[in-house]
């Protein structure tokens, strides 16, 4: 598959009716995923196979080149059948969208023969990097990162120090997977099989052409470059923090379908009149004002990444005050989702708690997810109140 249409809604619906394809396959692997913290084979192939990987790669290695909305809608699919599926998925290709702001030789060597590269990225200048000839030695440990288990590359930000050990400034390197190693510490309660473990390089050298000065995450320098493509004038961390959000939303309509369809075959103790759950007025309200919680949950993220695609498809960079509301869009999305998970938990009853029930693991996973920093509802809100007063951020960049 690749993009060659003018319309981006048609590979859209395509993309996700793949994951539907797919969907069988990944809902396979969740058992096998808690398990052993870290996504199944299988699923790693149903990725590849369905190119799940390659939205946000570059169409001149052969990349889909999607927007934000198709990302997010195939996102939201994927929660569907595994949410840790879907969160690395979306880790996968926020971090191909990073690796584009790298030079041609580095972007060559990641993509050139392999269009399908999956990549990692750790935002936090967890290391240290002295320049030596022709690059630079570096050393640290970074934490969180999402699919490093299966991914090529490495996406590391780290503090550049001289030869005293005194800063100097921030870089960001892309490193091999064969150069890494991988520590064994992802061990949560919830998105367990994203393996989210700690990567550690002890003076790993980093030719030069794979280093660029500041972090990655945080450059807008393309946003108004009309030779450009659309997909390389987005917002980086607005866009990444969308589709994190897309993960909860996901879940949140995956848990309401399974309360939805197993409610005529159950009661509710201790009643014994309501036999079946949908005769209790009571929980049919509830069930009402829950989904309307949810389809809230999906605006908030659906307007924040038609305003990230409109920006690049114009070449129009976002106003600090759209940036703002993006966060608060993304951080009310995930609150809202978890709210309504509880209430569908009160819903279902106890068995929702039972390991054989999915709801348990959607339940799990979102207020896992819903904790990452870039979707943090009360900073969001803080971040977009301020907006209307004129207030400095309160992050490095938005």
């Amino acid at each position: 598959m690749t993009n060659s249409r003018t319309d981006p809604r048609e590979l859209r619906t395509e993309l996700v009716d793949r994951v539907h394809k797919f969907g069988p396959i990944f809902a396979d692997g969740v058992a096998e995923g808690e398990r052993e913290r870290r996504l199944p084979d299988a699923t790693v192939r149903a990725i590849d196979d369905a190119q799940l990987s390659m939205l946000w790669t570059a169409s001149g290695y052969g990349g889909l080149e999607t927007d934000v909305r198709t990302l997010s809608e195939v996102t939201k699919a994927l929660s569907h059948y595994c949410p840790s599926t879907s969160w690395v998925v979306n880790n996968i290709n926020g971090s191909n969208l990073l690796a584009t702001k790298f030079s041609r030789a580095a972007q060559d060597e990641v993509f050139g023969d392999n269009p399908g590269a999956k990549l990692a990225s750790v935002f936090a200048a967890a290391g240290t990097a002295v320049r030596t000839e022709g690059g630079y030695l570096l050393t640290g440990t970074w934490p969180y990162a999402t699919g490093i288990l299966h991914d090529d590359w490495a996406i590391l930000v780290a503090k550049e120090v001289d030869l005293d050990g005194e800063p100097v400034g921030a870089l960001s390197m892309l490193v091999p997977a064969a150069d890494i190693t991988v520590e064994d510490t992802w061990r949560t309660v919830g998105m367990r099989a994203t393996g989210s473990h700690t990567v550690v390089l002890r003076e790993t050298f980093v030719p030069e052409h794979r280093v660029i000065s500041g972090q990655v995450q945080r450059g807008r320098e393309n946003a108004a470059d009309l030779t450009l493509p659309p997909l390389l004038r987005t917002a980086a961390i607005a866009a990444m923090a969308v589709i994190c959000a897309s993960v909860v939303v996901g879940i949140g309509q995956a848990a309401l379908a399974v309360v939805v369809d197993r409610a005529p075959g159950r009661g509710i103790a201790p009643s014994h009149r309501y036999t079946r759950q949908p005769d209790s007025q009571t929980f049919v309200s509830e069930i009402g004002r829950t989904a309307l919680t949810i389809d809230a949950a999906e605006l908030h993220v659906n307007r924040a990444a038609d305003a990230i695609d409109a920006a690049a498809t114009s070449a129009s960079p976002l106003a600090e005050h759209d940036l703002r509301r993006i966060r608060g869009d993304v951080g009310q999305a995930v609150n809202l989702v978890t709210v309504a998970l509880d209430e569908l938990m009160w819903a279902h009853g106890a068995g929702a708690f039972a390991e054989s029930n999915p709801l348990q693991q959607y339940w799990r996973d979102a207020n896992t997810a819903a904790r990452h920093a870039m979707l943090n509802p009360r900073l969001g809100r803080e971040l977009y109140g301020g907006a209307f007063f004129g207030l400095d951020l309160v992050v490095p960049s938005l």
